[in-house]
């Protein structure tokens, strides 16, 4: 694939990164040192590399696909890889919702019910397929996403860098669509099948 790649999506999977790999402050500073030579996350070549991906997202300069390819890669050769997808899954999602237009997000306010509910559907769809590279669409079940070939499938043939989707997904619907659920990934390529297919199911009890 070719596709320029929004540069928040490299970017959350290394701040994730940073997160997990940052110990507790449990006054054991002096080993701050040893812990930056084996922990990637606490790496100045992570720093400056975030620092980077920061500044391209903030001018909404795309990467090369490659490039963010081999970010994903990284990340999945970790033993807490699906962990560290989770995490920069809903990092990126919060990124894309501050994404949203004044207008859109006002009129998902005012709209009662149904109607306002689908703005909001819609407007979460869009900020997927624009930052997330992910065709999320309303439908019968809510939303629902499908995809064929991904960043994560290609780092991750084993369908564990789906965690990213899920968790990115999930978290734009409830901050975009303001449906408290989750995102359920009921078919994926790692497990054989022909397509990965993610469906919004509401939380039990919500209305």
């Amino acid at each position: 694939m070719s596709t320029p790649v929004p540069a928040i999506l490299p970017l959350s999977l290394l701040e994730a990164v940073q997160n997990i790999d940052t110990p507790a402050d449990d006054g054991l500073g002096a080993l701050e040192h040893e812990l930056a030579s084996k922990r990637l996350g606490l790496s100045p070549t992570v720093a400056a590399q975030v620092k980077r991906y920061r500044e391209r997202a903030e001018d909404d300069s795309p990467l090369d696909y490659d490039e963010a390819l081999a970010v994903f890669r990284l990340v999945g050769r970790r033993p807490d890889a699906e962990l560290v997808y989770a995490d920069a899954g809903r990092r990126a999602a919060r990124w894309a919702a501050r994404q949203q237009g004044a207008a859109t997000r006002g009129m998902g306010k005012v709209v009662p019910g149904r109607f306002g509910l689908a703005v909001r559907l819609g407007a979460a769809g869009g900020l997927a397929r624009r930052w997330l590279l992910a065709d999320l669409r309303r439908a019968d079940v809510l939303a629902r996403c499908e995809m064929t070939d991904s960043l994560a499938f290609e780092a991750r043939p084993d369908g564990a860098g789906c965690q990213f989707y899920t968790a990115a997904l999930g978290e734009l619907l409830r901050l975009v669509g303001k449906v408290e659920g989750a995102m359920v990934h009921e078919a994926c390529r790692g497990r054989g099948d022909a397509r990965c297919i993610w469906r919004a199911a509401r939380a039990e009890g919500y209305d």
